[in-house]
């Protein structure tokens, strides 16, 4: 194992800023307010309000005592200017999971999944118990429902719920749910489209052998169907084909993916960008090393894990590819902890700190990675399970945030763009929204082209105790503009896209192409939002420009009248602000789809709004 070597650390009451030389990262949980969650498994990620930036959800690891705060699970909402606020209880989660029968070693509650299963715009959220599982559906005004038993999903008594995996494995247009489990078989729920599920565990052949942590879907045949991946604890990991679209063929030692560690977290991405998806394994390294699974496009795979350096991440749990530096390859990163104390072969496990690999392929050509967990500030030696990367502030580039099992989350700021770094990384986000395929689009390939090159993006949201719905996310170099996107939907349409600016967040929305230009970091619009949207009374437009002139905002009905103008003088920086929706602002309008521009200086930006 990596010897973990303590950093000076400067503590402030707000941040920690490590002094690393190479530093990448920077604490900020104190700064931004994630510090009154303690004591966490999962941590995952969606815009449940619909206003443009992502939240939290922190799952607390013991059973719930509502007068210990270390045992709640929280949700904090991102106010949209670098900070959090913790709405755990106005939002419906003031009731939590009680464990009073059998003790869970693993902890009493542990993975949180969002996922909008019902289609209707609005993220709801899965949570894996050791005895119970909860569906919360999310009522568009900011608070959710426990519908639970309604829906059909609250597992067995006995069961000692992991992950949830929300994916559309029979291609209906709605997200169905595997259950992965423990102390027994998974749980196949296939998704009825009338607000319930039914197991379909036995018809699809998906039980598994169990003591399953993660489990990801993902078109290793390329050919319309999603096959399934298992990160087994202790036997052998299990690969399920499918070529038929409803049943399952267990096929791991064909595959060449049948690893016999402790399987723990899963990652995919294309680290050596060739098109073809790789997975990534997180195992005991003591046990059995770390298997990285190289797609070799002929149904095989290869472990390359020691021949790169990505063999070892000490007792391994959540994982993810990312681009940390917007070069164009994707890096890698694994947190780990030993709990209470463990041996192998007699000899007991010594924590270490998280691991950070960068890749080196398009630095300087190689296939590899190198350890960068200290350069880059990110080797926190908090034992943790949960991981999430994702652009917390909005700046393009993604920050980590980290689940401590026995303290406070870490929240690692990226530092790749800022007024210190060499400010050339560029970088585009891409949001999906399915009209035939599932509204989250799970099951989304994007390829995008600069100049000769292409990059690749698997987009499942999936990870350990976790999923989340989030923008995909590319780092372009140099590039200052993207030639070609192409998107394949779960549906098997395929939309290309040509000519797309650098540095913005953009929405693809199946069937109709690129539709908004969500956030762009240019001299027009610093920052810009429409919330919420959709919505039932009023939408609320809110952006700030850092020039002057007149401002033009204009919107259309889907066939093209204008229904509303409004015109703004501004005079020097400053922000405009403008409800719409409400028969005071706009003699009512009715309900439908409405499509906004506005203009300023020759410059434009433009969306879709929804009025339920």
């Amino acid at each position: 194992m990596r010897k973990y070597i303590t950093h000076m650390v400067l503590v402030t009451a707000l941040m920690s800023v490590f002094t690393t030389t190479g530093q990448d990262f920077i604490r900020m949980e104190g700064e931004v307010g994630l510090v009154q969650a303690r004591n966490s498994n999962g941590v995952a990620v969606a815009d449940y309000d619909n206003d443009g930036d992502l939240d939290i959800f922190l799952v607390g690891y013991h059973s719930f005592v509502p007068s210990e705060d270390s045992t709640w699970n929280r949700l904090f909402r991102n106010d949209g200017h670098g900070a959090f606020e913790d709405v755990t209880l106005e939002s419906g989660f003031d009731r939590q999971f009680t464990n009073m029968d059998v003790p869970a070693a693993r902890g009493e509650k542990m993975g949180a999944s969002w996922g909008d299963f019902d289609n209707d715009g609005f993220a709801d959220i899965f949570l894996t118990n050791s005895r119970e599982d909860q569906l919360y559906h999310n009522n568009g005004d900011g608070t959710f429902t426990d519908v639970t038993m309604q829906a059909g999903v609250q597992g067995c008594h006995n069961c000692y719920s992991a992950s949830g995996l929300w994916w559309d494995h029979d291609r209906d247009g709605d997200l169905d749910l595997y259950v992965s489990i423990l102390n027994g078989e998974n749980i196949m729920y296939e998704n009825l489209g009338d607000g319930t599920f039914r197991d379909v565990t036995r018809q699809t052949g998906l039980a598994g052998a169990g003591i399953t942590w993660t489990s990801v879907a993902l078109d290793v045949g390329k050919d319309g169907f999603l096959d399934l991946y298992l990160a087994n604890d202790t036997q052998i990991n299990q690969f399920f084909e499918n070529r038929s679209g409803l049943v399952y063929n267990e096929a791991t030692r064909a595959y060449r993916l049948d690893d016999e560690g402790a399987g723990m977290g899963i990652a995919v991405g294309d680290y050596n960008n060739d098109g073809l998806f790789d997975i990534y394994v997180t195992n005991i390294f003591n046990h059995h090393p770390n298997p990285l699974f190289k797609n070799l496009g002929n149904r095989r795979f290869e472990d390359v894990a020691q021949a790169i350096g990505v063999e070892n991440s000490g007792w391994g749990w959540g994982t993810h590819f990312f681009d940390c530096d917007l070069d164009g390859d994707e890096d890698l990163a694994a947190v780990n902890g030993v709990f209470d104390k463990q041996y192998i072969d007699g000899v007991e496990q010594q924590d270490v700190g998280n691991f950070f690999f960068r890749n080196m392929l398009i630095e300087d050509g190689t296939v590899g990675f190198i350890d960068w967990s200290e350069e880059s500030g990110t080797d926190g030696d908090e034992p943790a399970r949960g991981l999430e990367v994702f652009d917390y502030d909005m700046d393009g580039d993604l920050d980590m945030l980290v689940a401590n099992v026995e303290s406070t989350p870490y929240l690692f700021r990226n530092e790749a763009i800022g007024p210190n770094r060499d400010n050339d990384k560029n970088w585009i986000q891409i949001k999906l929204e399915g009209t035939i395929s599932n509204r989250n689009a799970f099951g989304t390939e994007i390829k995008i082209t600069i100049g000769e090159s292409s990059y690749y993006r698997w987009y499942h949201g999936a990870g350990f105790f976790a999923q989340s719905i989030k923008p995909v996310h590319f780092g372009l170099g140099e590039a200052d503009r993207v030639d070609k996107i192409e998107v394949t939907w779960p549906s098997g349409m395929v939309e290309t896209i040509e000519g797309v600016n650098a540095n913005q967040v953009i929405e693809i929305v199946e069937g109709s192409g690129l539709v908004t230009n969500i956030h762009e970091t240019s001299e027009f619009i610093i920052y810009g939002k429409v919330f919420p949207n959709p919505f039932i009374d009023k939408t609320r437009f809110d952006f700030s420009f850092s020039q002057t002139g007149e401002a033009y905002l204009r919107i259309f009905s889907v066939y093209g009248q204008e229904v509303y103008r409004e015109q703004r003088a501004l005079d020097g920086s400053g922000s405009m602000q403008i409800d719409w929706g409400t028969s005071e602002s706009t003699g009512s309008a009715p309900p439908g789809v409405y499509y906004y521009l506005l203009e300023l200086n020759g410059q434009e930006i433009s969306g879709k709004l929804s009025k339920l």
